[in-house]
């Protein structure tokens, strides 16, 4: 019983560390309108810091509030992505994505109103 309980402790460390996607909201019932794959070359021994902003198609002339955000990173490594403007709430997000030293940038981006 011991040996399962530090097991399964190990395995939650493991993966906690090994995340680095970016989820903010929901998209239980959402509509996606937004989809973007992201590919930024590496720099040799340094991080490379990129800004992408998105903004949402207004629908009948109306602006339409993000509910969703999913960064995911296709890299698997501890490169970040962050909302530095806008996000839920808003018709537009700025996200602030930072490599990790040496490797390229490459994201799935979705939103979801």
């Amino acid at each position: 019983m011991r040996f399962y309980i530090i097991f399964s402790i190990i395995i939650a460390a493991v993966i906690i560390v090994e995340c680095s996607h970016t989820f903010m909201g929901t998209n239980v019932m959402r509509e996606l309108v937004y989809t973007r794959k992201v590919h930024y070359d590496s720099y040799f021994l340094r991080k490379r810091v990129e800004n992408v902003t998105i903004t949402v198609p207004s629908k009948f002339g109306f602006p339409r509030a993000i509910q969703g955000i999913l960064a995911y990173d296709l890299t698997k490594s501890s490169a970040s992505a962050n909302v530095t403007a806008g996000g839920l709430g808003f018709s537009y997000v700025t996200l602030r994505m930072k490599s990790e030293r040496g490797l390229d940038i490459k994201y799935d981006i979705y939103v979801y109103v």
